[in-house]
């Protein structure tokens, strides 16, 4: 090998590692922003979930604010005896449907018969 060659070769391999270098240092800036995005993405959905709790917490707030006010107003007891009676009335509106609706059938019944007879 004469010094010109000898020479020329370290130039070569300094060349082609300083290339595999750079395509290292391309590659994992690639990756590294493919991860940046990845994490903006997902605390964009944090974000939003986080969002979306809070206004579900305000509503729950509200709500507890509102049982407070009725309660202030019109105690559970007090509902529970209405409801009862809500129920009572309803259940004394379908027992007198009923039986006007069997009296009907019996007066149906008389009648077709005394037809029959007659």
């Amino acid at each position: 090998m004469t010094e010109s060659e000898k020479s020329k070769r370290p130039e070569k391999g300094w060349n082609e590692y300083g290339i595999l270098v750079l395509k290292e240092l391309e590659r994992l800036n690639d990756n590294f922003e493919s991860l940046r995005k990845d994490m903006d993405e997902k605390f964009k959905q944090i974000n939003d979930k986080i969002v979306i709790i809070n206004s579900i917490e305000k509503s729950v707030l509200e709500t507890e604010n509102w049982v407070e006010k009725v309660n202030d107003i019109w105690s559970p007891t007090q509902m529970k005896e209405a409801k009862d009676e809500l129920y009572n009335q309803k259940n004394k509106w379908t027992a007198t449907v009923a039986i006007f609706t069997f009296i009907q059938i019996i007066i149906t019944i008389l009648i077709a018969l005394k037809g029959k007879i007659f």
